[in-house]
């Protein structure tokens, strides 16, 4: 096959090196989503099995079950305040993430944004998976006592057992059909996937307390730290609570954008985040608490609790309410990993490269990473968890900050959609040749301060001076205030060109209701047609 037919076979049909069809402001016709689609959303967030795993970790910090609690309250504040805000662009202009690290970048170095977040959701999307198999191995357990049992083959060195692969395998296999899904129509999985999740983690929490007998130690344990390592056990929580969804924080305004009216994602986020996301932490902190009480282990995933109990109690009842539990987390996981890492993922690949890469392509480039990844590794301990959760807050924190400052501060919430797919001088965000040099100096000045405390954290042999490491505790605050400020400063002494929005609705996105607000005309047949023909590749046609 020659080059030229391998071209035409993999190109994309109404495509460009700057937009498909995924990726340009979304139609009114695909606006689907309600405050129920939102809840379920980030219900399933804070319901899956990293989070009770997370919320089992903090007891690993020195905080009892109340103060573990505490972390998960304000952690759950800060990321609520966070995701609105955010992703307001998503919910009122109707472009991802990835397109707006156009806006921030410029044309040409948003791959930085859009590909730290690609990275993001591999390893995440690989973490679910490895869980996700590990529940399917209860199920599997239930089945065969021999299964249950399995004797470790590989070597020490592979860090996993042949079971353990299995499951992987058997789950990857199961979630792959779920990514030819278009985003828009997960709500209904969401839903279904959140009350099974409840269901389960309910009963399991339960189970476990009753089998045990009572709450255990850990729960209401008293507080060896000292005054100042305590504040800071606090402030590393949060910022491990908050980093372990920060891939939902970066995510909502992919999932914004499909909104039928922009106040449906504001409450269903609210709600999901500060309901849910208390529901299973405190089952998690009791639960564990109880088996810690038993087994002598605390950071374990509800898959492991479910196989542990069978090996003491290989009963028929006991089989049935196993297998029952891992049923309902397999489903969690399935909607976990293809909505928050998967997806999102396809998106971000399908911005760097858009005639070839649509949403769906990419959420298999996505699932083809999961092994390279490694995500046996991540679940070793307690301490390497909460490692993998802080890492990425490092880098996506300033990214966070810097684009809730773009758009806030100074473009005051004003976007021209159409110059975001304009690669030339012709876009409003080519600033110096498409590179925007006020972000990437922040950048690294924002992110820089956190890599020796990561590096520390990974490996505590690192001599380095506590002063930086705190700083990397407190990661979420010293991070996206200096990153915030810095950005600010750097545009009040080069600002940046603002001008307003587009004249017409090009892109049949807003409603009646939002075009009147912002003054925006609509576009007809001619003009639409006439922006979805153009080349976007700096011809001089310009959309004001």
């Amino acid at each position: 096959m020659s080059l030229t037919k391998l071209d035409k076979f993999l190109r994309l049909e109404d495509s460009n090196s700057m937009k498909n069809r995924d990726i340009v402001p979304i139609p009114l016709a695909r606006r689907r989503w309600n405050m129920l689609s939102y809840l379920s959303y980030w219900s399933i967030i804070c319901l899956c099995m990293s989070t009770w795993t997370g919320a089992a970790a903090l007891y690993d910090l020195g905080l009892n079950g109340p103060q573990a609690l505490g972390v998960v309250i304000v952690g759950n504040a800060l990321i609520t305040a966070l995701t609105i805000g955010n992703s307001l662009y998503g919910s009122e202009y109707h472009i991802g993430y990835s397109v707006f690290q156009r806006i921030l970048w410029g044309t040409n170095a948003a791959w930085i944004g859009v590909l730290l977040r690609s990275i993001l959701s591999v390893v995440w999307f690989a973490a679910q998976a490895w869980v996700g198999g590990l529940c399917v191995n209860v199920m599997l357990g239930t089945l065969s006592s021999r299964y249950l049992n399995m004797k470790n083959t590989f070597p020490e060195s592979v860090g996993f057992r042949p079971d353990e692969l299995v499951g992987f395998v058997i789950f990857l296999l199961v979630q792959m059909p779920l990514l030819f899904v278009k985003p828009e129509y997960f709500d209904f999985m969401l839903i279904l996937s959140s009350v099974v999740t409840f269901v389960a983690s309910f009963a399991l929490a339960l189970w476990v307390c009753l089998m045990v007998g009572n709450k255990g130690d850990l729960m209401n344990a008293p507080i060896a730290l000292s005054r100042t390592d305590h504040a800071w056990a606090w402030i590393y929580g949060i910022n491990t609570w908050y980093s372990g969804l920060i891939a939902g924080i970066a995510n909502q305004s992919d999932y914004a954008r499909f909104n039928k009216r922009p106040s449906h994602s504001h409450w269903g986020t609210i709600l999901g985040v500060n309901i849910a996301g208390l529901f299973v932490p405190l089952l998690a902190l009791f639960c564990s608490s109880s088996f810690a009480k038993k087994y002598g282990q605390t950071v374990v995933t509800p898959a492991d609790i479910c196989m542990q109990i069978m090996k003491d109690n290989y009963s028929p009842g006991v089989r049935a309410a196993c297998f029952f539990l891992g049923l309902c987390f397999v489903i969690s996981q399935i909607a976990l990993s293809a909505v928050a890492n998967a997806i999102p993922g396809g998106m971000d690949l399908t911005t760097l490269m858009p005639k070839y890469i649509n949403t769906r392509r990419g959420a298999i480039i996505v699932f083809l990473l999961a092994w390279p990844a490694q995500p046996w590794s991540y679940y070793s301990s307690g301490a390497a968890f909460l490692n993998v959760m802080s890492s990425f807050s490092v880098f996506l924190t300033p990214i966070v900050a810097m684009s809730m400052c773009e758009y806030y501060v100074v473009r005051r919430r004003m976007v021209k959609l159409a110059d975001c797919y304009i690669r030339g001088s012709q876009s409003l965000y080519w600033y110096n040749r498409g590179i925007n040099f006020k972000a990437i100096i922040c950048f690294i000045l924002g992110s820089a301060p956190g890599i020796p405390g990561l590096i520390k954290a990974a490996d505590d042999t690192v001599n380095m001076s506590q002063g930086i490491l705190y700083f990397y505790k407190g990661g979420f605050v010293f991070q996206y205030l200096i990153t915030f400020a810095l950005y600010w400063i750097a545009n009040l002494i080069y600002p940046s060109e603002v001008d307003g929005r587009d004249e017409a609705d090009y892109f049949n996105t807003f409603t009646e209701e939002e075009r009147r607000r912002w003054n925006i005309a609509g576009a007809d047949d001619k003009e639409e047609v006439e922006l979805d023909a153009s080349s976007y590749e700096g011809t001089g046609k310009r959309y004001h």
